[in-house]
């Protein structure tokens, strides 16, 4: 029973060798640059733009603008309240990014017939580069 964590390992590595020994030679894997993609694409800074509204709105909102004073007992509070609204908006605005970014690099490596892409940060060496044609899709 203590050797099943290794057969299984065994068998996992097997079948990895597998399955690159039949996939085609001509098989292209594709790369995207995430910061890239989120430095240069207009659709990156328009949300970023929209986060930074709602940031300043909540600091309106919550009267957050003036430098704390003493007897403002509840201002802990309404800065616990207005964070916790904005990284929920922040969090809802990059959920929405990414699946924008994955929905079109699907469509692209779909259009260069490319079946694997890869995160550039984890390639060495080799790919096809996708995040020109990803960027310009976003803008």
């Amino acid at each position: 029973m203590k050797y099943l964590p290794w057969g299984l390992a065994g068998l996992l590595a097997l079948a990895l060798v597998w399955a690159l020994m039949v996939a085609p030679a001509d098989e292209v894997v594709g790369t995207v640059n995430l910061g890239r993609i989120v430095d240069e694409s207009a659709r990156a800074q328009h949300l970023n733009q929209l986060l930074s509204e709602r940031y300043n709105e909540l600091i309106t909102r919550f009267d957050l603008g003036s430098e704390p004073e003493e007897d403002d007992v509840d201002r802990a509070n309404r800065e616990r309240e207005a964070y916790a609204e904005y990284l929920s908006y922040r969090l809802e605005l990059e959920t929405q990014f990414q699946s924008e970014v994955d929905a079109i690099v699907r469509e692209v490596a779909k259009n260069e017939n490319i079946t694997i892409v890869l995160d550039e940060d984890v390639v060495r060496f080799g790919g096809k580069d996708l995040s020109d044609e990803v960027i310009k899709r976003l803008n």
